[in-house]
């Protein structure tokens, strides 16, 4: 019973009874409050100071915040070796970028100085086959050289007049043997076939604007002044040149005449019907960008 619910009855009593009930009711009361006091201590204890008691929308405790401040920092850990594992990822792929384009540039050099030093065996072997077509077109230079001193030697020998008969008495005049004068003649006659061709030849060389001169040999000499300046053209170049003059002939014995050059020196072999052939074969020969000096050994049949 309250203390407000005894003291509505107390007009009802008596001044004794009133005072014993009024004892009565402040026991009670003191000893409700004390019960009372008992049952909230447990509750008190689980409900800290200044926290909302407990309900729906009550915020996460002291344990739980822990809990995810140590999640956020595993996974801000977690994020940063991320991204270390990158930025090395990073670095690992340009160097090995690098290491294949400094292997790109080795590899280019390489093949730069395998294609220059095959360029450089291919001129080498040019200048020994060009070397090997010069010694052996010296070779047969030389040969016809022989061959034609062999000939002239013979056709000397042919023509060389036998010894004279013993002289005769100076009583009897001794005839002339017809064999010594026909000699005779014949060395005359060839004596002024040789004139009249060298006349040709100067002739020739005088209308040509080119000097000649005759060799012991039986060639005949062509030289000029060099009109051009700067480097001389090449052997090869040059027997080009003469050759393509040649070929423009009108006489096919022209046309097949040998040409060699040698240090710029052309050579013409072979054989024509006349010294007018001859000499036109070396007209042309001098007429050829670069040429100054022409040596013919061309034999002609008149």
């Amino acid at each position: 019973m309250s203390y407000r619910c005894t003291m509505s009855r107390i007009r009802w009593f008596s001044g004794p009874t009133v005072l014993a009930l009024a004892l009565a009711g402040t026991a009670c009361r003191s000893e409700s409050e004390r019960a009372e006091g008992a049952v909230r201590e447990p509750e008190d204890q689980t409900i800290r100071r200044g926290e909302p008691p407990p309900g729906p929308n009550q915020t996460p405790s002291k344990d739980l915040r822990e809990q995810a401040g140590r999640v956020g920092e595993k996974a801000e850990q977690l994020a940063q070796e991320g991204k270390e594992l990158g930025r090395e990822a990073k670095e690992q792929a340009g160097r090995a970028g690098d290491k294949a384009e400094q292997l790109a540039r080795e590899g280019q050099q390489l093949g730069q100085e395998t294609r220059e030093k095959a360029e450089r065996v291919g001129e080498k072997a040019e200048q020994l086959a060009e070397r090997g077509r010069q010694a052996g077109r010296d070779v047969n230079d030389q040969m016809n050289r022989v061959g034609e001193q062999t000939g002239a030697l013979k056709d000397d020998q042919g023509a060389r007049p036998q010894s004279a008969p013993p002289a005769a008495p100076k009583d009897k005049a001794a005839p002339q043997p017809p064999q010594q004068g026909q000699a005779e003649g014949a060395k005359k006659q060839e004596g002024n076939a040789a004139a009249m061709e060298r006349d040709e030849w100067t002739k020739a060389a005088k209308d040509n604007d080119y000097q000649v001169t005759f060799g012991r040999d039986g060639s005949v000499i062509a030289t000029k002044e060099a009109k051009r300046t700067g480097a001389r053209p090449s052997d090869e170049t040059l027997r080009n040149a003469v050759g393509g003059k040649l070929a423009e002939s009108d006489h096919d014995a022209v046309k097949k005449l040998h040409v060699t050059v040698r240090d710029g020196v052309v050579t013409l072999q072979g054989t024509v019907a006349s010294v007018k052939e001859a000499t036109e074969a070396v007209k042309e020969a001098m007429d050829a960008d670069g040429v100054t000096k022409v040596i013919s050994f061309i034999r002609h049949g008149s």
